[in-house]
């Protein structure tokens, strides 16, 4: 009922939202820019990037409230590098879950399929826990399970399993499991009995069960995330992280805050990623991106788990040292040339068509090519 007695927000079209954002006391160093962008991404896609940003105020309750004013040099490029920033770090974070979600597939299918070819359809692999039917439910988890594989098997276009359903032959796991998402395999190794699960995880070099499970949990709600483009950069893990007793993370020493944030998430994924490919250059990838971190007033590594001020390359022997920054006032001066070029309207630049020479139209693309060159070495 309240709620249809608060009145909706206004409607406010895109100049009004960059005067909000002035307002507010955010720096805006090419209004029509930021303006084109709040057409591309939208306002409050945006606004998860800038609101660590914001002010707070401590109430008379000691709760902090969260204020409509920007905290000094508040700029809208650097929230919108953050934003970028965000978008390379799941495209990280995909590549490994890729990598690591047809890893499980395969070994799950793999070990079930050596204990029976329709080992997922056995129950005795099962926990008594499975088969029961909560309150409000029509279904155990084992049949809720099996409603979506079947849907799954049906809906699937993959020539092995369409060959298998047109003869009428059952479906063996190992060819049953090229239908399953990672949801399907977290929720399936969620179901199986201990010793089922153990066989598992002593194919991961892992000596805890529920460790697994903690794992699959948090990797497919980052997953899901990466997938529907949310932030992740500094959102909480759906859970906490459960971690085995072993060289690796005893090294790593984490504490409560990165468990709970994306550091953690990002030394699990290592984990796993290790053991898929040992050549593999994911954490080096990883530490360069964390180190380019914008700089956001507001915004700490500690926000995303990390205890130093950068990526802690000591702890990740696999990390070569980090490249050598570009010159800032080089780099400096180029983001403000293409700032200035950018911020023109096809209207201003039709006023300058009689000043300009074809020499000059030449130099900038010849800068451009330059720069494309650059950019792939």
């Amino acid at each position: 009922m309240d709620q249809q007695k608060k009145s909706v927000k206004p409607f406010l079209e895109y100049d009004e939202l960059i005067n909000k954002l002035a307002k507010r006391g955010m720096i805006l160093d090419s209004p029509l820019r930021a303006q084109r962008k709040l057409t591309q991404v939208g306002y409050y896609r945006l606004s998860g990037y800038w609101s660590p940003a914001l002010k707070y105020k401590k109430n008379d309750e000691g709760v902090y409230e969260k204020l409509n004013e920007f905290r000094p040099n508040t700029s809208f490029e650097s929230v919108f590098e953050l934003y970028l920033f965000d978008k390379k770090l799941r495209l990280e974070l995909t590549c490994a879950i890729e990598r690591i979600e047809v890893f499980l597939r395969t070994i799950i299918a793999h070990e079930l399929g050596r204990l029976d070819p329709l080992a997922h359809k056995i129950k005795r692999h099962f926990s008594k826990d499975s088969f029961a039917i909560r309150d409000g439910e029509k279904h155990s988890d084992f049949d809720q399970w099996h409603i979506k594989h079947d849907a799954l098997l049906e809906n699937s276009r993959e020539d092995s399993i369409r060959s298998h359903l047109s003869s009428g032959k059952p479906i063996p796991i190992w060819v049953a499991c090229e239908a399953w998402s990672f949801g399907t395999i977290s929720k399936l190794y969620s179901m199986l009995n201990g010793s089922t699960q153990m066989l598992i995880c002593e194919k991961i070099g892992i000596d805890n069960r529920k460790v697994l499970d903690n794992w699959l949990i948090n990797i497919n709600g980052i997953r899901n995330r990466c997938a529907h483009h949310s932030r992740v950069f500094n959102r909480p893990n759906v859970r906490a992280l459960i971690l085995p007793r072993t060289g690796y993370f005893n090294l790593l020493n984490l504490d409560q805050t990165a468990l709970k944030k994306i550091y953690g998430i990002i030394c699990v994924i290592w984990f796993l990623v290790s053991k898929i490919g040992k050549t593999s250059n994911w954490i080096c990838r990883i530490a360069d991106l964390i180190d380019s971190k914008p700089n956001v007033s507001g915004l700490t590594f500690a926000s995303m788990g990390f205890s130093t001020d950068g990526f802690p390359r000591k702890l990740f022997p696999q990390i070569t040292p980090p490249p050598s920054p570009i010159p800032r006032t080089l780099n400096q001066e180029l983001k403000d040339f293409i700032l200035t070029l950018d911020s023109f309207s096809q209207n201003e630049l039709s006023h300058l068509k009689e000043d300009i020479a074809d020499e000059d139209i030449e130099k900038v693309f010849d800068l451009a090519m330059r720069l494309e060159m650059a950019k792939a070495t």
